[in-house]
């Protein structure tokens, strides 16, 4: 038998027996913060499996990959409180995690959302502050007036006057004694659970109740009105995919 046929056959059998993801598959048809210190038919699926025909030729699930892009979560992300341990890594390689495309702009800058990872008791959200050519923002702040004594991982440390100990000037400004992302239930209430974020101007944002399962919908809450050495007002919510939460808790133990 020739090579020609040989690839045909071996192609069209991959084609044949490759399951395009039934929530990928409509995606594609409808065209597509650090604890704080101080407070549908056979022929299109078949389309779509030529589409990343390389990728599924070599790794099945590769199918996924090529068409929804790299998971943030699933790529070696720094760790965060040991909130994005290999369990999260794992299930996000399985396609456990959800691209979103939410954004907030002030002052020519965006607090650009681009992931959500949801478990039953945990909430993660990939951010991106960016500049309005799409770039990075720079990781700068204003001490203009400031005691700075030192930093914590790139962030000021000042001493404030009358008062004992320092404090670390965060990425996200905020109205004093409010917090910059919280989430809240379907009435409304603000959730008591654990923040933190990677504090830069690209990280993770995370949500964590060690005692009980999140309720079901929630919402991100942003009032942000500083950014580095910006001040605005970037302030808005959504609501949190966690469609995928009950298979991304079993998929990451």
């Amino acid at each position: 038998m020739s090579i020609e046929k040989i690839i045909k056959q071996s192609l069209t059998k991959q084609i044949d027996e490759t399951t395009i993801p039934d929530e990928l598959d409509q995606r594609v048809r409808q065209s597509f913060h650090r604890y704080h210190e101080k407070k549908e038919t056979v022929t299109m699926k078949k389309k779509l499996v030529m589409m990343g025909l390389i990728a599924a030729i070599i790794l099945p699930t590769g199918v996924y990959a090529a068409l929804n892009g790299t998971s943030y979560f699933a790529d070696n992300p720094k760790d965060l409180n040991k909130l994005v341990g290999e369990g999260v890594k794992r299930a996000a390689a399985e396609g456990l995690s959800i691209p979103i495309d939410q954004k907030i702009t002030d002052q020519g800058i965006t607090i650009h959302f681009t992931e959500v990872y949801a478990e039953d008791s945990k909430v993660l959200l990939h951010y991106r502050i960016e500049q309005q050519n799409g770039e990075l923002v720079p990781f700068e702040f204003d001490t203009t007036g400031l005691d700075v004594v030192g930093e914590a991982n790139g962030n000021p440390v000042y001493q404030e006057k009358g008062l004992e100990g320092t404090s670390v000037l965060n990425f996200f400004g905020t109205k004093e004694d409010t917090m910059p992302f919280y989430l809240t239930d379907e009435s409304g209430k603000e959730l008591e659970v654990g923040i933190a974020d990677h504090n830069k101007p690209e990280g993770v944002l995370a949500f964590t109740s060690h005692e009980s399962k999140l309720p079901q919908p929630l919402t991100l809450n942003i009032d942000v009105n500083r950014i580095g050495k910006t001040k605005g007002n970037w302030k808005g919510q959504f609501i949190v995919d966690q469609s995928k939460a009950k298979e991304a808790t079993e998929a990451a133990k």
